[in-house]
């Protein structure tokens, strides 16, 4: 062997540990400041983020600790944990939640109320939460925070209003401005009812409890709500909408819109 290829294994030998201490000393800190948020050991965190831990780092199913500290409604260590640039617009790679998912779950108001003041965009998330989960108080918090669009208050409400049991928030969105979609008559819902279909797609229509139901075939139920006589958009789907077209009073087929995307289906006989 000659000096200069024993220098390079050498060399290896000596860097390749060093490298892995480090990396290991580094996922020990790391560890360390998880465990002390789940505990809510607000100086614990602190002392480890000063140590060097790393606010954002990314644990089980890529959660990080704020996730865990919005989880447990530990309002002292979210607030360090922002303060030390924590992102709350992280998804985890399970769920697609975030942070404030987790704490409006868990009913943790305090730490709602922290992260919009991080996440202002989040409001709309308070809301539809509020809306579906029967919870005024954060229809309340969502609405006194203000940026809301009608088109999301009107959605909001129409989930409400679909069950008895958020009637409360329904309330509340009404007092708050909400104006609800137009009521259709049952015989011109019941009127879409049946099967719409092309090449590729397939759509079945149900009317049922004042509700019209969009089924893809192999696919998801959409239940949906009215913006206009033939037109109408799911309950928990952004940017969709399905326009009937009706020649001579017979429903012919219909549209779905998706963003750009535009599909036409027939009704089938």
């Amino acid at each position: 062997m000659t000096s200069r290829s024993l220098v390079l294994v050498l060399s290896t030998l000596l860097f390749l540990p060093v490298a892995a201490i480090g990396q290991n000393s580094k996922q020990e800190l790391n560890d360390q400041f998880f465990e002390a948020v789940r505990k809510g050991d607000s100086a614990s965190v602190t002392a480890l983020l000063d140590k060097g831990a790393d606010v954002n780092a990314k644990f089980r199913y890529g959660m990080t600790a704020l996730f865990k500290a919005s989880e447990r409604g530990h309002l002292e260590v979210v607030k360090i944990l922002l303060a030390h640039g924590a992102d709350v617009k992280v998804k985890d790679t399970f769920y697609g939640a975030t942070a404030m998912t987790w704490a409006l779950q868990n009913d943790h108001i305090d730490v709602v109320n922290a992260l919009l003041d991080k996440d202002p965009s989040s409001v709309d998330d308070v809301l539809m939460t509020g809306a579906s989960d029967g919870k005024p108080e954060l229809i309340k918090i969502a609405l006194a925070r203000g940026g809301l669009s009608k088109e999301l208050l009107t959605r909001a409400l129409a989930i409400a209003m679909s069950d008895k049991d958020t009637a409360a928030s329904a309330d509340a969105l009404k007092a708050g401005g909400a104006v609800p979609p137009p009521e259709i008559k049952a015989e011109i819902l019941q009127s879409y009812v049946g099967k719409y279909k092309n090449e590729s797609m397939e759509i079945t229509m149900t009317y049922a409890n004042n509700i019209l139901t969009g089924a893809i075939t192999g696919g998801r139920q959409y239940r949906l709500y009215a913006i206009d006589e033939v037109t109408f958009t799911p309950f928990f789907a952004d940017d969709v909408f399905a326009k009937f077209k009706v020649d001579g009073g017979k429903v012919t087929g219909v549209t779905l819109t998706q963003g750009k995307t535009v599909t036409e289906l027939a009704r089938v006989n």
